[in-house]
């Protein structure tokens, strides 16, 4: 079995070096995208996610399609159902806006159980599922990721 730090590391590293997500290789884009967007889920829900500015500023249908590579199709949608919540277009590209946005939604800094977001926060953070379906495809993937 490939070792699945190793690739996610290796994507991390080649997503910096190079800037523009869209001049990685697609293995290399999905593994970045998914441990990225899914680690900040895991660690602080869809609050954290969408207060985090990714490198290039990929669109949030970067991640869906990502998450939708692996096989993860209830949790894409789930993050395109969340990602039209916000009531401007474009809001990757806008931080500010985007923290204003959620603001109404917080109690002592985490999401208000009666938050939009927290559905689909629910159905994402800790889902193992996606971890498991990222190593297949990292699996399927090998020869994108150095092997030593």
């Amino acid at each position: 079995m490939f070792e699945f730090d190793r690739a996610l590391d290796y994507a991390i590293s080649e997503a910096t070096r190079v800037g523009d997500l869209n001049q990685l290789p697609e293995p290399l884009r999905v593994v970045f995208l998914i441990q990225g967007a899914q680690g900040m889920i895991d660690n602080g829900g869809l609050q954290y996610f969408f207060e985090a500015e990714f490198i290039g500023l990929p669109p949030y249908s970067a991640f869906v399609e990502a998450y939708q590579s692996i096989g993860a199709i209830e949790e894409a949608r789930a993050i395109a159902k969340a990602v039209r919540l916000f009531p401007f277009a474009d809001p990757h590209r806008f931080l500010t806006r985007r923290l204003e946005f959620l603001e109404q939604f917080l109690d002592g800094g985490a999401h208000r159980p009666d938050s939009p977001f927290e559905p689909f926060t629910e159905k994402l953070c800790g889902n193992q599922k996606i971890w498991r379906l990222l190593d297949e495809f990292i699996e399927q993937h090998a020869q994108s990721f150095p092997s030593t």
